[in-house]
This record gives structure tokens, sequence and C-alpha cells, in this order.
């Protein structure tokens, strides 16, 4: 039986993980932690990433606050937040930025918990058709 990967609750929220700290099977459809491999022995001239590949995982796809932020303000934002924003050259201090606006204009917080699942989704699909994986979404 071919293997359908869901897109839910559970499997979206790893995508807010750090950069390969989750890795996904391309063999049994799961995801799992790094963390998880801990004790299996990679040789020692394989990167991590060479010797996760070699055992048939993927990195898993990730969406990064500071990624989220600035696709919301191009969204939504006006044209003078977003140069105000884009002034800012860390992406901490973006970060910091981000909520002062947000909480200081109450317009900028309608819909943005929609946008934000709507962008996680859209990752994620656009992470699985690229790696061939079949999908639903629930």
């Amino acid at each position: 039986m071919e293997n359908t990967f869901v897109l839910d609750e559970y499997t979206l929220q790893k995508g807010w993980g750090s950069e390969e700290q989750y890795w996904f099977s391309v063999n049994t459809y799961h995801i799992r932690n790094h963390y998880e491999f801990a004790d299996v022995e990679r040789p020692e001239d394989m990167s991590e990433t060479e010797f996760m590949l070699s055992m048939g995982y993927i990195p898993y796809f990730r969406v990064s606050r500071i990624e989220l932020a600035k696709a919301y303000i191009n969204a939504v934002g006006s044209e003078k937040l977003k140069s105000k924003l884009n002034a800012v050259e860390s992406d901490s201090d973006y970060i910091e930025a981000f909520w002062k606006y947000y909480n200081a204009y109450p317009h900028l917080a309608e819909g943005y918990e929609e946008f934000q699942n709507n962008y996680l989704i859209k990752k994620a699909v656009d992470w699985c058709d690229d790696n061939g994986i079949k999908f639903v979404v629930k």
C-alpha cells in the first residue's frame, strides 16, 4: 500500500522546529527528531546530513519566526511600515519591532492567526510537492 502523509495540527507543528531538528523518512512517512538518532553510530567521514540521507531521511520543512513575520508584513503591512521594518538590521530586532507594531496597531492582529495557519500549510504542501510526497491536509 502506498504511503500518504497526513498534514494535520501535529505534523504542521513540527514545521516550527529548528533547522535540521526534524527529519522525514521517505520510507515510512514518519517524522523523527534528530535527538532520536543520538545513539546511532555514524561514520566519522560523514556529516549528519549525509548520514541521515543515507538512511532514507530528508530534512523536514521549516518555517522560522522571522520568515513568517516578514511574509505577514509584506502581505498586510502598509508601505510605511514595510519600509520601517526593512530598515531593521538584525533578525532579533526585526522580531521585536514586529511585535511592537503588532501590539500598537490592532488591524495587524486581524487575520494574523489565519495567515499563520495558511502560510504553514502552504510551506508544507510545497515541501511535499518538491519531494514527491503524497499527502492529504486534515
